[in-house]
């Protein structure tokens, strides 16, 4: 008999052909509410569940407690960001939580990328007023020999520094959680790849740089760590980009920072509500014509869905096998 696994309707279709490809698990398409999908776990009986980013807050988790018995349940998120479940409540309930790491570096890496280029070229603009029949030109700016700062100096946040590195000729100021003499060999060797200067001061790269690029992760410590304090001490003319995570950034804070010119752009694809709404009807992002907005995309190419499905097969296999050690756990 072969084990049921739900997947979220939305991270099915990213994945559907490796899905179907394995014909040992009986993949199971499911809404990505918490009602539905709990509901599916007690109907099914199921004991894997892959999932979005929805957030999950109690029935999943009673619910894969039901199912599991002594030999536990797992969800397996369908990408790197963990925010949106609660570990403490998966322990509770003996689930195991996994994602996909490095499978989605690459993607969004260069999504980073477009934006910067976007707002340094001033694209969405100049895009804007040609269609409306005007033919204006639009003065950016060049990007080598711009200081980034890079927030957050994981996977994604090294590649961007090559990127931009090698490909623009920026100048690299790297800002990670731990000092440089506890970084590995690996974490080292790409710091002096991109000739970066490397600090847990984030504030002193804040001062500096021309554009950062946040790459944190989400959790109660970093939850808006983009506040009007940061924003205050950004040059005026500094282009801001966030890939990681909505929360990271206070919004009604970056409105305000954009109306008065205390910087000069904003790029985000994810937001601290999505689909998007904004804080206050008058803090509307969308009404500013030096902000590029995309609907959390980062990750969304064909590379880096069919990596994070290939990634959430292999993590069921091992959870059905009982190779726990294996996994990719987080929390």
């Amino acid at each position: 008999m072969r084990h049921v696994v739900l997947v979220t309707e939305l991270e099915f279709a990213k994945g559907e052909e490796v899905f179907r490809s394995e014909s040992h698990f009986d993949w199971q398409a499911v809404k990505a509410d918490e009602p539905t999908l709990s509901a599916a776990v007690l109907a099914y009986h199921c004991r894997a569940v892959i999932v979005g980013v929805a957030p999950y807050t109690h029935a999943l988790y009673e619910a894969l407690g039901r199912t599991g018995g002594a030999n536990g349940t797992l969800i397996a998120r369908f990408g790197v960001g963990h925010d949106n479940i609660d570990k403490a409540k998966a322990r509770e309930h003996g689930i195991l939580v996994t994602n996909t790491p490095g499978t989605l570096d690459q993607s969004v890496a260069e999504h980073t990328i477009w934006l910067m280029g976007c707002l340094a070229k001033r694209i969405p603009v100049a895009d804007a007023r040609f269609r409306a029949g005007e033919f204006v030109p639009e003065m950016g700016v060049e990007l080598s020999g711009k200081t980034l700062g890079v927030i957050g100096f994981g996977g994604i946040g090294r590649r961007v520094a090559a990127m931009a590195h090698f490909g623009f000729g920026m100048r690299i100021a790297a800002v990670g959680r731990r000092a440089l003499e506890e970084l590995t060999e690996r974490e080292r060797r790409e710091v002096d790849r991109v000739q970066a200067t490397y600090t847990n001061d984030a504030d002193a790269v804040l001062r500096t740089a021309d554009v950062i690029s946040v790459h944190l992760p989400a959790n109660a410590q970093t939850r808006h760590f983009f506040s009007a304090p940061r924003f205050a001490q950004m040059k005026p003319s500094a282009l801001f980009i966030n890939t990681a995570r909505g929360s990271l950034v206070d919004e009604s804070a970056l409105f305000d920072a954009l109306t008065a010119g205390h910087i000069g752009g904003a790029a985000l694809d994810v937001f601290e509500k999505e689909p998007y709404e904004p804080v206050s009807p008058d803090k509307d992002l969308r009404t500013l014509p030096n902000v590029v907005l995309t609907p959390h995309i980062g990750s969304n190419t064909r590379t880096a869905n069919h990596n994070m499905a290939r990634s959430c097969v292999e993590t069921v296999g091992k959870f059905f096998e009982g190779r726990f050690e294996q996994l990719p756990r987080v929390g």
